[in-house]
């Protein structure tokens, strides 16, 4: 049964940790959800569809008329910042409406200010990417000061790949470490590179081969890997004393989790509810299409794990009653998971040019795929050269003696049959082309929305547990646009 109450009260529970824009912060937390619903199902066509079949399925043609021409006006600048809310005095009322209401919906992006990234021993981070190590100094950050709070001395990473962030937790802040890891390959890397160290004998950190799902197996599997982190964290070199700082109370978990893809998170959230033994969790998510679906046709979400709040649930079945046609479905997740406006803000106009081609291209061979091409009949696998892209002849060139034709052999006659029904799919597509970044730009705008709802779902899930959560961007979104990290503490 729902907890209306507490649903009702989120954004006051929230207090200091609401990162909610300021239009919504005196907002009851059902009418903030309704709106967002609504403008995503509102606007379905932004998102809705496989961007290779943008020709196939005339997606310009769903844009408001109205909207056409001063959005195919857009300076280079205009166009980086309208998924920021900037509009222009001469737009469709309607048009400046969309604009603001998506960013003024969205969560802040922006990496917090107070947070301050710890300082990775030159030995422990031998091995990171620029982009991993500032994940894991600003994630383990986050972590210390979540088990300072809930006196924990011990930590359960899950989906800990090859160990960084366990490795720096336990050597720079003295916590009892366990990964969890699925890839049996990761694991023996983890164990690698804990020997190459030259601390293949510490018993305080270890990576366990296992797969967790929200079963009942594999909820005690997880009791037992609690029991087992009894003995008190090593004092090693450099640490941070958290011990000192919780007057010598260590005896709690943390569950932490960095990038965890598709129902992990999800999985991560269920156990934190159901295991009393685990004081603290801490995930970042991503992948948002890789959830497992329930079924295909299913609306408004196809998803076994979204949504996963009483609250969400509630308002989706309202406004699907308006949109009965209306789907959150992979193509919206695939959205939510793709970079947000920091990059896109930065795109040159030669940026803006050859993404349009790279879409462009894709798109008029899937159209004379899909509709016959003269015996074309797929491509074998993906162009992937940046090269390729340059020009269309080169796009040709570069597919030439990658597509399966329905004739048995590939004759002279065939291979000038391909090029024709391609150059002839360009050149009637040409004119369309500026569209691409229009509606790239649009769904820019509404990236954040997507990934917005989906977090406020699962913090709402974990309030109506009664615990206490929080959402805070921790990376620079322009390193890792995946910042958004839930912190729960019982």
């Amino acid at each position: 049964m729902c907890q209306n109450k507490v649903a009702k009260d989120f954004m006051a529970n929230f207090g200091d940790f609401c990162f909610i824009s300021p239009r919504y912060k005196d907002t009851g937390t059902g009418e903030y959800v309704e709106r967002m619903c609504r403008l995503l199902a509102e606007h379905e066509w932004v998102y809705n569809f496989q961007l290779t079949r943008f020709f196939v399925e005339k997606i310009w043609e769903k844009i408001p008329e109205e909207w056409r021409k001063p959005l195919l006006s857009l300076s280079t600048d205009d166009l980086n910042h309208l998924p920021s809310g900037r509009t222009k005095d001469d737009w469709p009322t309607s048009l400046r409406a969309f604009v603001k209401d998506a960013a003024s919906l969205a969560l802040p992006r922006q990496q917090s200010h107070d947070l301050v990234a710890m300082e990775i021993n030159k030995d422990v981070a031998r091995g990171m990417t620029p982009k991993k190590e500032h994940e894991v100094s600003y994630l383990a950050s986050v972590v210390r000061d979540s088990c300072s709070r809930t006196s924990c001395s011990s930590v359960i990473d899950i989906g800990s790949g090859l160990g960084y962030l366990g490795q720096v937790l336990h050597h720079q802040c003295g916590l009892q470490v366990v990964g969890v890891e699925a890839q049996a390959s990761h694991v023996h890397g983890a164990q690698r590179r804990i020997k190459s160290q030259g601390r293949d004998m510490d018993t305080q950190i270890q990576t366990v081969n296992l797969k967790l799902d929200d079963t009942s197996s594999s909820i005690h599997d997880l009791e037992l890997l609690i029991s087992s982190l009894q003995q008190p964290a090593s004092q090693d070199q450099g640490q941070t004393d958290v011990c000192n700082r919780n007057n010598g109370r260590r005896d709690g978990t943390c569950m932490v989790g960095l990038h965890c893809c598709g129902d992990l998170c999800p999985t991560m959230l269920k156990m934190f509810t159901s295991v009393e033994r685990l004081s603290c969790l801490v995930c970042v998510s991503c992948c948002y299409h890789g959830m497992s679906i329930t079924e295909p046709d299913s609306r408004p979400s196809c998803f076994t794990n979204f949504p996963l709040s009483c609250t969400v649930r509630e308002t989706l079945k309202k406004v699907g009653t308006e949109f009965p046609d209306w789907q959150l479905n992979v193509f919206a997740m695939r959205l939510a998971a793709q970079e947000t406006q920091a990059r896109w803000a930065c795109q040159t106009h030669e940026d803006h040019q050859f993404h349009t081609r790279s879409v462009a291209y894709r798109a008029v061979l899937e159209h004379v795929v899909t509709t016959g091409g003269k015996g074309i009949q797929k491509l074998k696998r993906k162009v992937t050269r940046k090269d390729a892209f340059q020009s269309f002849p080169a796009y040709r060139e570069a597919i030439f003696g990658r597509l399966t034709l329905h004739s048995d052999e590939k004759t002279t006659e065939d291979w000038e049959n391909y090029n024709d029904a391609l150059q002839q799919s360009h050149d009637q597509w040409e004119k369309f082309f500026p569209y691409i970044e229009v509606i790239t730009a649009l769904q820019v705008l509404l990236q954040p929305v997507l990934e917005t709802l989906v977090t406020v779902d699962r913090c709402l899930y974990l309030q109506e547990q009664g615990l206490k959560t929080k959402v805070s961007p921790i990376f620079d979104d322009r390193i890792s646009p995946r910042n958004l990290a839930i912190i729960a503490e019982r």
